[in-house]
């Protein structure tokens, strides 16, 4: 009788006291270090893809109208689109870092189905300063951002195996 006694009073005791410690994350087993809980960090947002219009491939228009429209769409796009990166602007760390101004050249290659070739290339840098006085984080932001933009390209569908262009992007700081 004593033996059933205590025993229902050890079965209420147990029941009383809740979850047990390991079910909760609370309690490791011996020899096993117990690791704090770290909530998961937010799934980086990516922006929106780039998506530009089928733009004519001015460059073989024989009509000069037609070609000056046709450029004149191509860069009111470029040129909606490109923003001063902000990695190019100056850091904590190097408050008094110039920002970099000026003329990036990018070589483009246009396939016959009017996508782009990726990634185009930076061929020339016209810059306010000497490149060495830029850090090279702000450089690699710039062309990062020329890439994105002119990656996006599309134009209509042509017959010549593939096109090049150089466009000039100029980036000035706000």
């Amino acid at each position: 009788m004593r033996n059933r006694v205590l025993g229902l009073l050890l079965g209420a005791l147990l029941l009383a006291g809740g979850a047990a410690r390991a079910q909760t994350g609370e309690y490791a087993a011996p020899g096993f270090p117990m690791l704090p809980r770290r909530p998961l960090p937010a799934p980086a947002k990516e922006p929106p893809k780039l998506v530009s219009p089928v733009l004519p491939r001015f460059w073989h228009e024989p009509d000069p109208g037609r070609q000056s429209e046709g450029r004149t769409r191509f860069f009111e796009f470029v040129s909606g689109q490109a923003r001063f990166p902000a990695g190019a602007r100056p850091t904590a760390a190097r408050p008094n870092a110039p920002l970099p101004t000026g003329r990036l050249f990018v070589r483009v290659l246009v396939r016959p189905d009017g996508s782009v070739r990726q990634p185009p290339r930076v061929t020339k840098r016209e810059l306010a300063r000497s490149e060495s006085d830029y850090p090279p984080a702000a450089l690699r932001a710039l062309d990062a951002e020329a890439q994105r933009v002119l990656g996006a390209l599309r134009f209509v569908r042509s017959k010549a195996l593939e096109d090049s262009l150089v466009v000039p992007i100029r980036f000035i700081a706000e």
